[in-house]
């Protein structure tokens, strides 16, 4: 039980670098794999009060990608791989369910609607805010 909960932690704190870093830093550089994020979903959303229907290839690429590298946990700790796959269904079931659904989004997940809409500077967390919380760029 205690290697699942530190799996979700250790998830929530990947997501939040890879959204800051990768998709928010790195993807500014107009011709970068990650500028899709900004370039696309973000001005996507912003324009269309946070919908964006489409589903993200790359997103769905990129989360497999991160499975298949954290598939040798499963021999070290099955349950912290199952939370990390957990949190990266998780993460696509719900982000794409957020951006078709806005009031949902801004019920169940105001932090992620705060990202799109208010400031995309804080708020690196869709799924659980804890890396958030603990980094302070929950805004």
């Amino acid at each position: 039980m205690i290697s699942f909960f530190l799996g979700i932690v250790y998830a929530s704190f990947l997501e939040w670098w890879v959204h800051k870093k990768l998709f928010h830093e790195v993807g500014r550089k107009k011709n970068n794999w990650f500028s899709f994020h900004l370039r696309e979903h973000h001005a996507y959303a912003k324009k269309n009060n946070f919908i964006d229907e489409r589903i993200s290839g790359r997103e769905a690429i990129g989360l497999c990608a991160l499975g298949c590298v954290h598939s040798v946990i499963c021999y070290i700790s099955p349950f912290f791989f199952l939370a990390t796959v957990s949190y990266a269904i998780a993460f696509f079931v719900l982000h794409n369910y957020s951006h078709q659904n806005p009031e949902w989004a801004k019920k169940w997940m105001p932090w992620h609607w705060d990202h799109h809409m208010k400031n995309p500077n804080t708020n690196w967390n869709v799924v659980l805010p804890i890396a958030d919380w603990i980094m302070k760029t929950n805004k």
